[in-house]
Formats: structure tokens, C-alpha cells, sequence
């Protein structure tokens, strides 16, 4: 498990972002060190290669250059061109240039997501609560469990029936449910079935809470924010006082209940109308 860091006074905003910067991009490499997948690290940008086809499993997740920002673009996009895959486009607040937004439009992709940057001091957090009756939640860390959360992933990126197999050799580096990894995941029942999920990232001296989601028919019991405070309390038994996420702006009301505050956005570029956020 990563160490957990010393105690920090969140005042800093340079210190919220880079908290949010790195560890967004410590669970998001994972991807590029699975079966079959492939990641580019350079000092400046770093981008990963999976066998599927379907967002988000290819994507540029840091591009940060002092020079020849256009024709490295164009290298990007011809990188993913020659494979054949959509694939996504991280701006974080420390992209370059300033104007890599729009220069990502220029070539064809949309803003798909603003998704605000948000952290809180987990020396506040609430107490968890129970759950809604016929609702149990548990952590992943057996094959069953891992069974229900590839399930819920498929159903939230709507993968079709033919990438639903390579889920887990893609998955594989994220080494979910092994004992000291820095990330573990949460599964709500109802019953039997799966109906929600969230996974933290122990990384860069923060909890990163990441894929908080809900089958329709489960909405409205609070499952996000229950699944979301058993992360946090689990990082906060093992010394973390730091929580980051990146909400969607729908749930954004709910984290900010939580104690979270909005800190920087951060946008996410894809073809039009290709990614379902």
C-alpha cells in the first residue's frame, strides 16, 4: 500500500492541484500496463493503448510541451488514426499550451465533460450511516467480487458483448482485491445483484475516489454517497487526510454535502457524440 503522507494544512491551491493532477494519473496509467495494452511515458505527455475499441480505454492523459505543441498534436492524433480507435483527450489545469482546448476542437473532438476538480480535508468527513434495507455493501476482494464490479463497469461504458472479455486482462494492473494495493473498490448490492461501484486511488499523498456510479433501478437510495464514505474512511483508517475526486457537474450538489469543495476543472475531449459521460 502507498504510504501514507504526513499531515498537511490544505492551503495551497498548487498542492490541491497537483494532489488531483497525479493521482488522477497514477490509477489512469494503470490501463497502459494491462494485458495486451501499452504505455507511452514521456516527461511532457503520457498516452496508453488497450485492445478495445470503445472509450475510454484509449486516451491521452498529460500533454504538457514547451515546443512544437502542433505538430506533436498531430502526432497524436495520427498515433490513434493509424490504429483505427476513438480515444480521449485529458486537459488538466497544467496542460500546455493554454490554448490546447481549443486546438483539440480544431482537429474534430468536443468538449464531452467539465468535470470539476474537487478535494476535502478528510479530518472532517461524516459518519458513513447504514445502508437502505435489502442493501449490503462490501469491498472487493475475491473473485466474486471482482465478477460483480467488471459487470458494473461494462454496463457504465456500455461496452459491447465482443470487448466484454478482454475486461479483465485490461483491469488486470490495477491488481484490485490483492492485499496493500493502493487501489480498492466497493460493490453495493441489492440482494444478489451489483447495482453500484466506486474505486479509490491511494496516491500522491491523497485518496482518490474514481467510476462512482448507479444502475437506474438502484438511484435514489444514496448508494454514491454511502459507497463514496466507506472509500474515505478506509483511507482515513490508514492515515490519509487528503480526499480528491473529479464529479461529473450533476453530482458535483452531493460531494459538496460531503465536504468537498470545487478546486480547478478539468475537460475531457473526445469525437462528438462518442463518449457517454
Amino acid at each position: 500500500m502507498a504510504t501514507p503522507p504526513a499531515p498537511v494544512e490544505y492551503a495551497h491551491r498548487a498542492h490541491i492541484v497537483t494532489a488531483l493532477e497525479q493521482n488522477l494519473l497514477a490509477l489512469w496509467s494503470r490501463f497502459g500496463r494491462g494485458d495486451g495494452c501499452m504505455l507511452h511515458e514521456l516527461d511532457d505527455a503520457i498516452w496508453f493503448d488497450t485492445p478495445a475499441r470503445t472509450l475510454p480505454y484509449n486516451a491521452v492523459l498529460r500533454f504538457a510541451p514547451e515546443r512544437d505543441s502542433e505538430a506533436r498534436i498531430d502526432a497524436l492524433f495520427d498515433h490513434y488514426r493509424t490504429r483505427g480507435v476513438p480515444f480521449l483527450w485529458m486537459v488538466h489545469p497544467t496542460a500546455r499550451p493554454h490554448d490546447l482546448a481549443e486546438h483539440l476542437k480544431a482537429r474534430g473532438m468536443e468538449e464531452a465533460e467539465v468535470c470539476p476538480g474537487m478535494w476535502m480535508d478528510l479530518r472532517g468527513l461524516p459518519e458513513i450511516g447504514d445502508p437502505p434495507e435489502g442493501v449490503s455493501i462490501h469491498e472487493v476482494t475475491d473473485a466474486l467480487g471482482a465478477s460483480s464490479l467488471l459487470e458494473l463497469i461494462a454496463w457504465r461504458w456500455e461496452l459491447p458483448p465482443g470487448e466484454v472479455p478482454l475486461l479483465a486482462g485490461i483491469t488486470r494492473a490495477f491488481d484490485v482485491g490483492r492485499r496493500g494495493s493502493a487501489v480498492r473498490c466497493w460493490v453495493a448490492r441489492q440482494g444478489t445483484a451489483p447495482v453500484a461501484k466506486a474505486v479509490m486511488n491511494l496516491a500522491a499523498g491523497a485518496a482518490g475516489i474514481y467510476g462512482v456510479a448507479t444502475k437506474p433501478n438502484a438511484r435514489g437510495l444514496g448508494l454514491a454517497r454511502l459507497l463514496t464514505l466507506h472509500a474515505l474512511h478506509a483511507a482515513r483508517r490508514v492515515g490519509y487526510e487528503l480526499g480528491v475526486l473529479h464529479s461529473t457537474p450533476m453530482a458535483q450538489r452531493m460531494y459538496e454535502r460531503i465536504g468537498f469543495r470545487a478546486e480547478a476543472p478539468f475537460g475531457i475531449f473526445a469525437p462528438p457524440q462518442a463518449l457517454h459521460v
